[in-house]
This record gives structure tokens, sequence and C-alpha cells, in this order.
């Protein structure tokens, strides 16, 4: 069974408390998955706010942007 983190400000964190996640067409559970808190979701957007914010992607132009988003997107794909 695959167990998944939380990724908050660059790094993987376990979070306190965890459930399962079922396979909705067979039933079976297929990962263990972190389940966020208040505390949990408070430092995640406010990494993403620090991150949105910072000079290296706000200053960006729009098209710079799409292309990275775009090789995101395929190195997301490329590891499904």
């Amino acid at each position: 069974m695959r167990k998944f983190q939380h990724y908050i400000d660059g790094r993987f964190e376990d979070g306190a408390a965890s459930f399962e996640s079922r396979d909705p067409a067979t039933g079976e559970i297929w990962a263990l998955m972190p389940d966020a808190k208040r505390d949990d979701t408070d430092r995640a957007v406010k990494a993403a706010h620090r991150a949105f914010t910072d000079p290296a992607w706000c200053d960006l132009t729009a098209s710079q942007r799409g292309k990275l988003l775009y090789r995101l997107a395929d190195l997301v794909a490329g590891n499904v």
C-alpha cells in the first residue's frame, strides 16, 4: 500500500493523522493519505503565498510562467 505525505514549503512530511483511500471500483485500500489539520493548511497557504509573491515567479512574463507550467505538466504525466 502506498503512503502519501504532505508537501509543504518544499518538504515532505507526515500528517498528524491519516486515513485510508479506497479504490472505488474494487473497494480495496490502495493508499494511506495524510489528514490535513488547520495548522497544516495554514502553513501550506502561507508557503504558497510566499512562493507566489517571490520575484523569481511574479517577475516572469505570462508566457514564461506558461512554459514552466507546461513543463511541470509533462513531468507529472511522465510519473503517473
